[in-house]
């Protein structure tokens, strides 16, 4: 997306060259009409210069009316201006870049597993690099791409208002080769929208295209054209309100795309302070002066990637906690210190069972919302990592993905799988359809290669899967009844996880993925108990734990009696998963 707004200056004033590092200034205008502006494209400032014509009428989906042919024209008739476009021409880089030191050789790569800025700094706080592309791109090879060290795509899918005219002509070619290739992406929508009614059918728009596609990024709102400038502060917000409600109402991460001086001049409306609304600012420069937390920078337009021909935008996700570089996801930032951070002594209840703490074995996290709060030791206190991740109401898997040892989490939406492969905010690292959206699913690892992976459970029938992709199961098996109720564990300590029906206070365990009789029943707390499963003491057996409230009494053997070691954490209507974190 390469318009970057009227006002922020593209011309970087070089004062000096100190030890042939360049120093850059960043340039501003005042005057609305005749200033310096950053770095725009074809796609920004008149994206609808070749369209071969507009639908005649679409029919807004609130059945509020329609929006006419005249809405259509008005911005199919607009052409490219800007400061990288006059009346639709590009303007040739050496008429814009007129004096400028010599880049580092490795600009915006990674170096010693560190990315790189265009001054030879290293760039704090940057953790994936993308880009974003649309039709102006061509057709892409997107294999090259990825084996170019590109994380990460935003991918636009059209401009304006709802109409099949104007769809990216690249959308589906692109997506498909993101979702083939397993490169996560997202999508952002160059907006013309004066009026609310319009942002609703540009949301509308995003929303046609987008359905059935596996998004890992959120949907930007590119909204920063130059025949919007000039609408009142309230206006501009009311527009994004509007904008975001509609596509966060369709289960989707939102988020706003600008440059920075847009974000500090023109996105001022209190609206625009919604933490839960990804901020993604554009400065070409050596580094990002936006004072806020942001999720992602758009660093230059002269990025140079294999498989594109041309320029092409460079993004990196920021998700490290660097001055103003706060880990966040889609933008919603975790408070240092929450107030509902789990208490050190909750419920003023003594520790029944102090014991040692211990990191060798499987721990707790508590959920709150989208907010886990996970504890490292089986023991009483505070958290030692909070993180945000995903939608408050979304289903929540764990494992351990990428069998580095360590379990993370998966948000599930539907039968789409977003799995994260670190205990930190930001996008899925993997994107994987699977099964039925009414399908219950477990996770294990089912064949022993340290990898959990899902399994479906229709009835009382598993559709096994032994690795993180779609297709159909590797391996189905029966066990117990329709409605028993089942955990998932490696019960023996052989590496493998199997099942184990629950009627009751009563477990069944099944030491192998077959059909048939269990190998072992025990009877084990109450009826009316919720259940986690771990491997509490890191000898490699999973056991179970009863939770009351927000006491757990943990067992070491797969066995009756007495429990071997209770904490209290947290309260007593968190949400608890059980894991190793560390």
């Amino acid at each position: 997306m390469k318009n970057k707004g009227k006002i922020l200056a593209g011309i970087l004033a070089i004062g000096m060259m100190t030890n042939n590092i360049m120093s850059l200034t960043t340039v501003y205008a005042t005057d609305v009409q005749t200033q310096v502006t950053q770095e725009n494209s074809a796609e920004e400032m008149g994206e609808n210069t070749n369209l071969n014509g507009t639908d005649a009428e679409y029919e807004n989906k609130d059945g509020q009316g329609t929006d006419t042919a005249d809405d259509a024209l008005e911005q199919q008739d607009q052409t490219e201006n800007s400061w990288r476009y006059q009346n639709g021409e590009v303007i040739q880089k050496s008429q814009f870049y007129r004096s400028r030191a010599a880049e580092y050789p490795y600009a915006w790569q990674k170096v010693d597993g560190v990315y790189m800025n265009s001054a030879g700094e290293v760039i704090e706080g940057a953790v994936k690099k993308g880009i974003d592309v649309s039709e102006h791109q061509g057709k892409i090879d997107w294999e090259k791409v990825k084996a170019d060290g590109i994380d990460y795509a935003i991918i636009r899918c059209g401009f304006g208002n709802n109409y099949t005219s104007q769809d990216d002509k690249q959308w589906l070619n692109n997506v498909s080769e993101c979702e083939r290739l397993g490169i996560p992406y997202g999508v952002y929508i160059y907006s013309y929208a004066k009026t609310t009614a319009a942002a609703k059918s540009e949301a509308e728009h995003v929303l046609r295209l987008v359905q059935g596609k596996s998004l890992a990024y959120p949907v930007y709102f590119d909204m920063e054209d130059d025949s919007t400038a000039n609408l009142s502060e309230k206006l501009k917000g009311e527009i994004a309100q509007t904008f975001c409600d509609t596509i966060t109402a369709a289960g989707y991460r939102v988020g706003i795309y600008a440059n920075l001086h847009w974000w500090l001049n023109h996105l001022t409306s209190s609206v625009f302070d919604n933490s839960s609304w990804s901020k993604w600012v554009a400065q070409y420069n050596a580094s990002c002066d936006f004072p806020e937390s942001y999720d992602m920078w758009q660093c230059t337009s002269s990025g140079t990637v294999k498989g594109i021909n041309g320029y092409v935008d460079v993004n990196f996700w920021m998700n490290g906690d660097s001055g103003n570089m706060n880990p966040d996801s889609g933008g919603n930032e975790p408070d240092n210190n929450p107030d509902d951070k789990p208490d050190s002594n909750p419920d003023d209840k003594p520790d029944s069972n102090p014991g040692t703490s211990q990191t060798a074995g499987a721990t707790l996290v508590v959920r709150r919302g989208n907010e886990y709060h996970f504890k490292y030791s089986l023991s009483n206190g505070g958290a030692d990592l909070i993180i945000r991740y995903g939608y408050a109401n979304d289903e929540v898997l764990v494992g351990d993905w990428d069998g580095d040892g360590i379990d993370t989490l998966c948000v599930r939406r539907g039968n789409t799988y977003y799995f994260k492969n670190s205990l930190s905010s930001g996008p899925a690292d993997k994107v994987v359809t699977y099964g039925r959206t009414g399908d219950v699913v477990l996770s294990g690892d089912w064949n022993g290669d340290g990898v959990d992976t899902l399994c479906v459970r229709r009835d009382n029938t598993y559709h096994i899967k032994n690795s993180l992709s779609g297709g159909v199961a590797d391996k189905v098996v029966t066990y117990g009844r329709v409605n028993d109720s089942v955990l998932v564990g490696d019960w023996d300590a052989n590496g493998t996880d199997t099942l184990c029906v629950r009627r009751g206070n009563t477990y069944y365990f099944k030491n192998s993925l077959s059909n048939g009789a269990a190998d072992s029943t025990i009877p084990y707390g109450y009826a009316t108990d919720s259940i986690l499963v771990g491997d509490w003491n890191g000898n490699g057996m999973d056991t179970l734990c009863v939770r009351r409230d927000n006491e757990y009494h943990f067992k070491n053997s797969i066995q009756s009696g007495g429990a071997d070691k209770i904490i209290l954490y947290g309260r007593k209507d968190d949400v608890t998963y059980a894991g190793k974190w560390k």
